[in-house]
């Protein structure tokens, strides 16, 4: 009720608080939505005049309405369109100052604030049908008021409706929606258009400019400029090809030009036919009322034979300085290429020629248009300053050069071409630097003039030029450039990409066309038939098999195999009159990791391969041509770069080097010792004498060195063994987390550095918990059967009399803790003893207060107790009872803990209640939670570290997301409907290790981050998830270990034994094979030529590491598996058949669980390269 607003839920209150907040707004800005409405009626005016427009054309009762302009219609709408997409403005400004309080910002930052679905199509992210065709309608309109493009599009109303439609129905199928458009008629479409380079630029940038005024997410805009980039060869591809083709036989002199023109005479009667043209022209005619055309023919007549290539006989005024002042634009110039053109084709000249004297024209447009020359030309100045000022200077562009190099290095599509010297690579820095310092306004040392005849031998395509423009952006937003400058130095490269890209593209183009009109019947006689092609694939493979860059996907017993089948391949495709008989080529690597640098080095070899066969240049271009239309196939598994990663990490310094070197480790070793014995949760661990001390400092040192990626000759693998005896757990390594955080921040180390320290020690938990974990639980399992056991085996009541006779004298002398017992120490002694036989299984005689209470004001600490603990077990071992019992005496006891402390070791109330509100509260309540979980379950199920584990019945996986919910609520403080005590029974038998559970971690911060989940709340939720690692991992965990001791005092030949010895295990793999082959999540690795190879190696390699004979003799699994995209996902679907084939054979559970176990330790060398890449 509105009259009781306490009566309603909290999120209703929230509602109408927020409400109240937008009616203030709306109150205060009272002035700009009075501006805001008159713009509406302005637009409801439009709208009413098309709906009269439309009533009028209607049929009446009995009569007949007048015509309707459909085209006018259709124009006037999308201009009403426009004015809306105004008002939408006006309403986001308007809104926007109401939450600043301070002047209308404009709708960028409000777009910026949206939110964009990266998840779904293009079509959905622009707005679907509606959005897409209003788009559609403002571009044209743009268009036709812009003077670089307008000439294009000025056709006939039917003309320029069909065009229309068609850029929509491209546009829908293209960015996701329905098909509409035959993507084949794309480049035959354009390519006889004079469109180049610049006019997409132009067209992209009014495209975006539409998708803003309609309120498209800058996100999805971005996308949408790089997803229309990769037609942008289909568009311009004609016109370069024609415009170089021109070029270079400009190159060999303009005196056969002007001799096909006709010489003097031709020239003069193609002026005439020219002129004829411009009088009937509407768009230009109004230029020449009132001129001398006599006067302007006769000076053209010699200024164009001089022009395109006759005598230099033009003595008149300098050609800038006649049109100075006329105001001419790209568009009347246009027109009048286009009518030059229409004079030529007229006169039925050759295309040819056209194209030439249209190249021989463009070059005066700059004269004409009053426009200076050269690349600078092109870089803006904004408040007195040019581009290289803007970006900083000479140094700035210096250090992105630098930057963009090291991603180069590392990114696949461009990598090929940056593989050579160090020397070389640095003097292509320089040439670089020099030409941007240049082009951005700086002092000219490198011409721009050299670009095209340095670029143009090379393959560069749009493809490599827009992956060159991304790391230009990534280095500048890595320098923290002006936005707007970047954007400015962005255009200005923009128009040297025909000089980069134009020497590829034509040589490729007239190969294609040669192809499509000639056929490749010619291309397989010209490299020698059947007998040249199998030469060709032998002189292919010894180039392949001698470069280190691609020889491993190209090694192992299947080469013959793969050598037979690819040449079968390349025979067809160039020509030969057979069938190919192999697999689909993207069902061949759908298994392989291949990035375009390993194709390009392929390519590379081919060339050379078909140079050694005598092939001339035009055959290996067709070849070439040929091979890169299986690019896409190839690289099926081809996925999108990370700039951004890829350079950081390429100028990221190590860890090591982040925090201060061997003085900063050093420093750091000593202020953490100080804490961790000052700590009463670790200070147990960390009480040693100088000598032991200084030494443990010593192998940290060397430690932390190692793995923060410095200098050191220590080995990680000794991590585990050293830790194996200790009594660390999951908790005591967060609380070493939680110190090391505390001493870095003290140090002054940056927060990014402290996250990546922190985030280099996670994976080493399992080596240092791993002991602990696992006789902890055995020891819990064997108490579980029964705790009077337990009491026999100690020696009954006098067993335990003894054990705490031992344990006081060691107690009393103990400085740690003698100071608690001397006070009546055979009472205190006495009573523990009672209690003690109690718990450990024996009679219920215990009589006195409750442990909590006695021990209330005594201000016991966790240190106080371990150190107790301590002295208990060397009491133990004193008597000479088994670590196996020890352990379980202690496991017995741990539960006092709570009770002697007065509170939890676990409890988490600091962590859950921060100023007044529950860690719930802070997070965003119920429903953000649910939200949260369901981002991450949706990441879960995509993300290959995890994924088999969510692969579930839908039904299944709400469950456990519900489940999930609950548990989160409860930890957050909220209300506990999920019992903690389920979590370790529920995880106990899945295979869940450390790593998965701090990828389900990462997915969970990822998720709080989409969510909008404040830092601090996500890091405290992070701590709580931690603390309930042991309870998913230690199942997994305690298998494995139990698995790996059972091998070394039993032998590994039991295992293979109990397995049925050579006879069951071969069965077992037979059964295997015949699960993986109809198994659609990995069967594609066990197809082909190479099935038998991979069968029998593999049948080696399981036999020896069961324990049987070792006969494998092959490669490394590291070597094997390089090539491969394979994941943890398709090994985690290998490891179910094995399960699956082991028991279908008739192996009994707890040999299946050791022979997995055995096996999941080859994780690490399988996926080698897999983690390698991914990091």
């Amino acid at each position: 009720s509105p009259h009781f607003p306490f009566l309603l839920p909290p999120f209703a209150r929230k509602i109408m608080a927020d409400a109240s907040k937008v009616v203030g707004a709306v109150d205060k800005t009272y002035s700009d939505i009075q501006t805001v409405k008159t713009r509406m009626t302005g637009v409801t005016g439009q709208l009413n005049q098309l709906k009269v427009a439309v009533a009028t054309a209607l049929p009446t009762d009995g009569g007949k309405g007048s015509s309707l302009n459909v085209a006018f219609v259709r124009q006037q709408l999308a201009k009403a369109k426009e004015d809306l997409a105004k008002f939408r403005e006006a309403v986001r400004d308007a809104a926007e100052k109401g939450d600043t309080g301070g002047g209308v910002a404009g709708g960028g930052g409000m777009r910026k604030n949206m939110k964009d679905d990266k998840t779904r199509t293009l079509y959905e992210r622009l707005g679907g049908d509606l959005n897409i065709e209003t788009a559609v309608e403002m571009l044209y309109n743009k268009s036709l008021q812009d003077s670089r493009v307008r000439s294009f599009f000025e056709k006939n109303q039917r003309k320029m409706m069909n065009i229309r439609k068609r850029m929509y129905q491209f546009m829908s199928g293209f960015f996701g929606g329905p098909a509409l458009y035959d993507m084949a008629n794309l480049k035959p479409a354009h390519y006889h258009m004079n469109v180049t380079d610049y006019h997409f630029d132009v067209m992209l940038d009014l495209f975006a400019k539409a998708l803003t005024e309609l309120g498209v997410h800058p996100d999805a805009i971005k996308d949408v400029a790089a997803a229309t980039g990769k037609i942008r060869k289909d568009i311009t591809t004609g016109c370069t090809v024609r415009m170089e083709l021109a070029k270079k036989n400009m190159e060999k002199g303009k005196d056969g030009l002007f001799k096909r023109l006709g010489g003097q005479e031709g020239i003069v009667v193609f002026i005439d036919r020219l002129y004829d043209l411009i009088a009937v022209d509407n768009r230009m005619k109004s230029k020449f009322v009132g001129k001398d055309i006599k006067k302007m023919k006769e000076g053209q007549y010699v200024y164009m034979t001089e022009l395109l290539g006759g005598p230099k006989v033009y003595k008149g005024t300098d050609i800038a300085e006649i049109h100075k002042g006329v105001g001419l634009t790209d568009y009347e110039f246009d027109c009048f290429l286009g009518n030059m053109e229409k004079a030529m084709t007229g006169l039925g000249m050759e295309d040819e020629t056209v194209d030439e004297v249209i190249i021989s024209s463009e070059e005066i447009r700059a004269a004409l248009l009053g426009r200076a020359t050269g690349i600078a030309a092109h870089a803006k100045v904004v408040d007195g300053k040019c581009v290289l000022e803007r970006l900083g200077g000479d140094m700035n562009v210096e250090a992105i050069v630098e930057m963009m190099y090291g991603g180069f290095r590392g990114d696949p599509r461009v990598k090929y071409f940056y593989e050579f010297s160090k020397e070389k690579l640095e003097g292509w820095k320089l040439k670089m630097t020099q030409f941007l310092v240049g082009a951005f306004g700086g002092a000219i040392t490198y011409e721009d003039s050299k670009l095209r005849l340095a670029h143009y031998k090379y393959n560069i395509t749009d493809y490599h030029f827009d992956a060159f423009i991304e790391n230009f952006f990534v280095s500048c937003e890595l320098m923290e450039s002006d936005t707007a400058a970047v954007q400015d130095a962005a255009e200005v490269l923009g128009h040297v990409r025909k000089d980069i890209t134009s020497g590829c593209t034509v040589r490729l183009e007239v190969a294609r066309k040669r192809v499509e009109s000639a056929g490749t019947d010619g291309l397989f006689e010209a490299v020698g038939g059947e007998d040249g092609l199998k030469l060709f694939m032998d002189k292919l493979y010894q180039h392949i098999c001698t470069d280190a860059r691609i020889q491993h996907y190209f090694s192992g017993s299947k080469l013959d195999a793969v050598k037979s089948t690819q040449g079968q391949y390349l025979s067809v495709i160039f020509g030969a009159p057979i069938s190919y008989t192999g697999r689909p080529l993207d069902r061949v690597h759908a298994v392989m990791s291949i990035s375009d640098f390993e194709f390009d080095c392929f390519l590379e070899h081919a060339q050379s391969a078909l140079r050694d066969v005598g092939a001339d240049t035009n055959s290996i271009d067709e070849a070439i041509v040929i091979m890169e239309t299986a690019r896409r196939d190839v690289l099926i598994n081809r996925k999108p770069h990370d700039v951004r990663k890829t350079q950081e990490a390429a100028s990221a310094k190590t860890v090591y080097e982040r925090l201060g070197g061997d003085s900063g480790i050093s420093n750091f070793v000593e202020q953490m010792y100080e804490k961790a014995t000052a700590d009463v949760r670790t200070k147990s661990f960390f009480e040693k004498n100088k000598a032991k001390v200084s030494v443990h400092k010593k192998q940290l040192v060397a430690f932390l060195t190692k793995l923060f990626g410095g200098p050191s000759s220590y080995e990680l693998s000794d991590v585990r063994a050293a830790h194996y005896t200790l009594n660390l757990s999951d908790y005591h390594f967060d609380c070493l987390l939680d110190i090391f955080s505390d001493v870095f921040k003290e140090m002054g180390v940056k927060p990014k550095d402290l996250q990546d320290a922190i985030q280099a020690l996670q994976p080493i938990r399992a080596d240092v918990t791993t002991g602990y974990t696992v006789r902890m639980e055995m020891a819990r399992k064997n108490v579980e059967k029964g705790k009077d056991q337990l009491f026999k085996r100690l020696g009954g009541s006098d067993g335990i009399s003894s054990l705490m006779d031992a344990l006081y004298k060691i107690a009393l002398v103990d400085n740690r803790i003698k100071d608690l017992l001397l006070r009546d120490p055979e009472r205190i002694k006495n009573g523990q003893a009672v209690y003690i036989t109690e718990m450990l299984g024996g009679p219920k005689q215990y009589k006195g207060r409750e442990i909590a209470a006695i021990h209330k004001d005594l201000g016991i600490n966790d240190y106080d107790f371990d150190c107790y603990m301590g002295d208990l077990n060397r009491a133990m071992m004193g008597a000479g009872h088994p670590e196996s019992l020890i352990d379980e005496v202690l496991v017995a006891l741990e539960p006092i803990r709570a009770d002697v402390l007065g509170h939890s070791r676990d409890a988490m109330d600091g962590v859950v209640m921060k100023d007044g509100q529950c860690l719930l509260d802070r997070f965003g309540g119920d429903q953000n939670v649910e939200a949260t979980v369901e981002n991450m379950f949706d990441r879960c199920v995509e993300d290959p570290r995890v994924r088999f584990h969510f692969e579930r019945a839908k039904a299944k996986q709400r469950q456990i997301r519900r489940k999930f919910c609950n548990y989160l609520t409860g930890c957050f403080g909220g209300q506990v409907t999920y019992d903690i005590a389920e979590l370790r029974p529920a995880h106990y038998n899945g295979n869940i290790t450390d790593y998965h559970f701090d990828a389900m971690v990462d997915l969970f911060k990822t998720a709080c981050f989409h969510m909008g989940v404040e830092q601090v709340a996500m890091y405290d939720a992070v701590i709580l998830l931690n603390r309930s690692r042991a309870d998913i991992t230690t199942g997994c965990a305690v298998r494995m270990e139990l698995a790996k001791k059972k091998n070394q005092l039993e032998g590994a030949d039991q295992l293979f034994q109990r397995l049925g010895g050579l006879d069951g295990v071969m069965a077992m793999i037979d059964r295997l094979y015949e699960c993986v082959e109809r198994d659609k999540r990995i069967n594609m690795f066990f197809e082909g030529a190479k099935l038998q190879s991979i069968k029998r190696q593999q049948t080696d390699y399981i036999i020896a590491t069961l324990g049987g004979p070792a006969d494998y003799r092959g490669r490394t699994l590291e070597d094997i598996h390089l090539v491969l995209q394979m994941n943890d996902y398709h090994l985690d679907c290998f490891m179910q058949n094995m399960g699956r084939a082991l028991r279908d054979v008739g192996a009994e559970q707890d040999a299946v669980d050791e022979a997995t176990v055995v096996l999941e330790q080859l994780r690490k060398q399988i996926l080698f390269h897999h983690y390698k890449n991914s990091r």
